[in-house]
Parts: C-alpha cells; sequence; structure tokens
C-alpha cells in the first residue's frame, strides 16, 4: 500500500512537473509573439529571400521578441513572403508584422526624400519636389523645368504666413523670430537632416514637411535642456541662435569630428571678445551661392547673414544642423585659437593671432 501511494505521488509529481513544462511553453510562446516595444517607432527594413533571411532581417532590425517563437510561428502558419521595402513599427506584433509583409500596400515604401546634413531651404525644397504630389501647368516644359516650377511652390508654402503661424502654434522650436523679415527662408535650420520614407500614394508638401519638423522635435528634446542652459559672454541665448551658430559649424566642418567641436570654440572665442565672426559660409548664404573662393563683392553683400559686415551671430540658421554638430557645440572645445584654415585635403590649421593666420593662408591657400 505503502509503495502504491509512493507511485502515485510520484506519478503526480512527474504530470504536475510535465503540466508546468507545457504552460511554460505556452507562455513562451505567446508571449514571444507580442511587440518588442509599447512605443511607436517606425523601422524600415527591406524584406526578401526565404523565410529563413526574412526572419533574420526582422530580427536584426529589432522587430522580434523571440527569434526561436518567431521561426515555430511562420512555420506553423504558411506564410508568403513579398519582397520589399517596408515601413513597420516596433509596437506590431509577430503576426501583425508577418501578415503586412506578404505585401501589404499600405505599409510598402513608395518613395523617399533624402534631407542631408547641410542642407538650406532651397535644396530640402528641391528634394520635396520630387516626390509631393504638386499640381503644375506641365505643357511645353522638360523634366528640369518642371521640377523648378514645383520647387517654387514648396518655397511658396514654406513662406507662406498663415501656414507659418499654424507651425508656429504647433511645435515648441518655432516661435515668431522666424517671421522677421529680414529673415530669408523661414524654416531655415529646422528641418532634421534624415531620409524620410513616404508610404502615402499621394504625399503633400504639408505631409512631408511635417515629418521633418516632428524629427527635429525628437532630435531637438534630447538636448532641450543643455540649450536652454547654454551661455555666451555671460548670457542665455536662444534656440535659434544656438541653431543659428551650430550651422555656421555644419557648413565649416561638416564631416563629424573633433574639428566641429574645434570650430565652434573658436566662434565662441570671437563672440566673446567680441569680434565678428567672419565666416565665409555666411557669406555664401547671403549671396545665395557656395564658393571656397570668396570675392569682396560677395563680402559687400548688405545682408544680416553676413558676418563680416555684421556683429554677432546671423540673424537666422543658414543650414540643416545635425546632432553630431548640435552636441560639438553644446560640448566645444575650448582654446585660445581665433581663427582656422581648412587645407583642401579637409585638414583643418587652427591659429590663436591674425598673423599666425595670415602665414598659415599664404602658405596654403589652394583656391
Amino acid at each position: 500500500m505503502e509503495d502504491a501511494m509512493k507511485k502515485i505521488k510520484i506519478i503526480a509529481a512527474c504530470i504536475a512537473v510535465i503540466f508546468a513544462v507545457i504552460i511554460a511553453m505556452i507562455f513562451f510562446y505567446f508571449d514571444g509573439q507580442k511587440a518588442v516595444s509599447t512605443k511607436s517607432k517606425e523601422i524600415v527594413v527591406e524584406v526578401s529571400g526565404s523565410a529563413s533571411n526574412v526572419l533574420d532581417q526582422l530580427d536584426k532590425a529589432g522587430l522580434i521578441r523571440n527569434k526561436t517563437v518567431a521561426n515555430l510561428y511562420i512555420k506553423l502558419n504558411h506564410y508568403d513572403f513579398k519582397a520589399n521595402v517596408y515601413v513597420l513599427n516596433q509596437n506590431m506584433d509577430l503576426k501583425t508584422i508577418l501578415k503586412i509583409i506578404e505585401g501589404d500596400n499600405d505599409y510598402i515604401s513608395t518613395d523617399k526624400v533624402t534631407i542631408l546634413e547641410g542642407y538650406t531651404i532651397p535644396e530640402c525644397a528641391k528634394q520635396v519636389a520630387k516626390v509631393a504630389n504638386i499640381e503644375v501647368d506641365t505643357t511645353n516644359l522638360n523634366d528640369d523645368q518642371i521640377l523648378e516650377l514645383k520647387t517654387n511652390k514648396v518655397l511658396e508654402t514654406w513662406t507662406n504666413t498663415e501656414y507659418l503661424q499654424s507651425l508656429i502654434d504647433k511645435y515648441w522650436f518655432l516661435d515668431q523670430t522666424i517671421l522677421s523679415t529680414e529673415i530669408m527662408f523661414p524654416l531655415e535650420g529646422y528641418f532634421a537632416p534624415e531620409t524620410y520614407v513616404i508610404t502615402a500614394k499621394d504625399v503633400s508638401i504639408e505631409n512631408i514637411t511635417t515629418m521633418m519638423l516632428d524629427q527635429m522635435d525628437k532630435n531637438l528634446q534630447e538636448y532641450k535642456d543643455e540649450i536652454s542652459q547654454f551661455i555666451i559672454n555671460g548670457n542665455n541665448i536662444s534656440l535659434h541662435q544656438f541653431l543659428s551658430l551650430a550651422s555656421i559649424v555644419q557648413c565649416e566642418a561638416s564631416k563629424p569630428s573633433e574639428d566641429q567641436a574645434k570650430i565652434a570654440g573658436v566662434f565662441i572665442n570671437r563672440l566673446e571678445k567680441p569680434m565678428r565672426l567672419q565666416s565665409d559660409v555666411t557669406v555664401n548664404y547671403a549671396n545665395q551661392i557656395k564658393t571656397v573662393a570668396v570675392t569682396y563683392n560677395h563680402l559687400e553683400v548688405d545682408s544680416k547673414y553676413n558676418t563680416y559686415k555684421y556683429e554677432g551671430l546671423p540673424i537666422g540658421p543658414i543650414s540643416t544642423v545635425s546632432k553630431d554638430v548640435i552636441n560639438a557645440c553644446l560640448h566645444y572645445q575650448k582654446s585660445d585659437n581665433l581663427f582656422f584654415f581648412a587645407l583642401k585635403d579637409g585638414t583643418i590649421i587652427y591659429s590663436k593671432t591674425y598673423d599666425e593666420h595670415q602665414q598659415i593662408v599664404k602658405e596654403n591657400k589652394w583656391y
């Protein structure tokens, strides 16, 4: 009788263990199908090849909670994946993602807008014009002429006071400063450099503008407190002024490197002297040209962007600004340097005095 009871207990224990394992496996299986995050974050992923390749691509993109579960789920449900570029989200569960990549047109990337670091508003407008749904009269026009017309339409939208006011009301980092009549392009410096993936078939200028400003919002949120406490010559500067400084650094040293922080330091030194910034890139912007060979005629342009003619920062930003440059300006490298000169290969030579600088230019000028 005692042996029988022992056997019953052993069997019961085994059943309990098996049951617990089954419950754990069921939990593991269904938990592995959940979204990797409750927060919304769009992820662009190119899907192609076998089911195994697709699984690897999704896993690498950070869209799968558990690769083993996903592999089993795919085998049990027989999906027919279609190769394409999809715009997915981290808050999507496994079932939703796998259903989408069977070819759901609502999530297939139809186009993209690439905004580079250092782009000016006219350059941004041209990229938007290539993608946005813009109606123009194309009679007897070639492709270049059509693009120019569409680009002008974008620029018209971005200088429309009523539209700009609606953006000021919506975004914390925009204010009435951008409406100054002396500012060339009100939204200059406020678009985040990024590749924007388009899924809508008929995307408007306003749709893309919102995408770019939303990304800038995300970029600036990360540095909001630091920027608000940024001081030059004992005074806090506005976000608009900070972006003006950052855009000059962006154009003077576009490649992410220690030179960005060094150049920011040079400009801070000049502002605190005070000395005029005398930045060639601001003269280029004032003249709406891009050249390394700035002439005396260029320097004479009467514009609040011309830092040879006017003291302090330019009236507004002169280009898009990357997160690298924002960070470089916030953590600029302190030195006694007041001048710098860029060699043809991009190497930058710094100097403390005007005489030193003139000697460096004399020995190394290449344009």
